[in-house]
């Protein structure tokens, strides 16, 4: 049985990063939630609750990610991936304004990635 060898720095600055990351996407996704829309004036429809269930996937694979890193950067980055997929699908279409959200979500997904292979591939070398 080997004792666990410390983090690097520079791993703990890239999971921090990746983590207050995400807590902003929680905040923005919290708000976007709470705050009505001024202009509906009808309900909204049910593929559109379906596409904002996804992108709720989306932001909870990112807290997730905050104990199990591999998982929750894989559930996020499966999601984003799913949801495009998806509207394609339902709509037909797809708009380059979606770029915004990959950009805003998907880096600390990957940033988890990064982080969870560095540490893992420090502790296969103090292993092996």
């Amino acid at each position: 049985m080997s004792i666990a060898s410390p983090v690097p720095r520079s791993i703990g600055v890239i999971r921090w990063i990746a983590r207050i990351w995400s807590l902003l996407v929680f905040a923005v996704a919290l708000l976007i939630v709470v705050t009505p829309d001024p202009y509906a004036t009808e309900p909204v429809p049910l593929e559109d609750w379906f596409m904002l269930g996804l992108w709720g996937m989306a932001v909870l694979g990112l807290l997730i990610a905050w104990r199990w890193e591999r998982l929750g950067g894989s559930i996020t980055l499966a999601t984003m991936v799913i949801r495009e997929i998806a509207w394609l699908i339902l709509k037909g279409d797809w708009l380059l304004s979606f770029l915004l959200i990959w950009l805003f979500v998907v880096p600390p997904a990957i940033l988890f990635l990064v982080a969870w292979g560095l540490e893992r591939r420090q502790q296969l070398a103090s292993d092996g």
